[in-house]
């Protein structure tokens, strides 16, 4: 029997299902609103997102996951030289709906006499999906448009497996993402986005196909 985070061997051929969910800080630099005449550069600040996903894990090595990520960047004005324009209720909202493959590799390598197979893991990996923004601008009202996302990911995690369908103990990662929202017609003007992730969260394992 496996016992939750003893951190035992596991065989290599075990495959996992997951659930995860997550929180983080969202670094997003000026988008050009492309307009006639020329609307400028939209000036964010800081954000903060939230995400859930649903995942297989095969071999301990290869994860595909689905997810839903939501995320929020207020904008503080629009910058069109000399003149900028300060907003106080506008902002950028951000959903997307990404398929992602990661690689991972266990840390330190397996045969580790100190470690003895505690389950850390680095992964990396990337996805594509589509995304929805939704701009709230003062001086060109509320727009919406979807166009096509990529992302590339960078994490490391602690994982705590289970033979059953979810591990009672949470596996903690901490990620970073690197989210390109490809440009979207808003009408009045057109925009993409480049977004910067620090995420921490936790995901869930549970065993199939014994």
């Amino acid at each position: 029997m496996m016992i939750l985070g003893s951190g035992t061997a596991q065989a290599e051929g075990e495959n996992f299902m997951s659930f995860g969910m997550a929180g983080g800080m969202v670094f997003a630099p000026n988008a050009e609103l492309e307009s006639i005449p020329p609307a400028g550069d939209a000036d964010f600040e800081g954000g903060y997102s939230f995400k859930t996903s649903l995942g297989v894990l095969l071999a301990q090595k290869f994860q595909l996951e689905a997810e839903y990520l939501y995320t929020f960047n207020s904008i503080d004005g629009i910058i069109n030289p000399p003149t900028t324009t300060e907003l106080v209720n506008s902002d950028r909202v951000t959903h997307n709906l990404m398929l992602s493959a990661t690689y991972r590799v266990e840390v330190p390598p397996q045969g580790d006499t100190l470690w003895v197979r505690r389950g850390y893991y680095v992964y990396f990996g990337g996805g594509v999906g589509v995304s929805w923004q939704d701009y709230t601008l003062e001086t060109l009202a509320s727009k919406s448009a979807s166009s096509l996302a990529w992302q590339v990911l960078i994490g490391f995690e602690k994982m705590n497996s289970s033979p059953y369908l979810f591990a009672a103990f949470p596996s903690p990662f901490l990620q970073y993402r690197y989210l390109n929202i490809t440009e979207g017609d808003f009408g009045t003007f057109k925009t993409d986005a480049s977004l910067h992730l620090i995420e921490f969260g936790f995901r869930f394992y549970g065993g199939f196909g014994y």
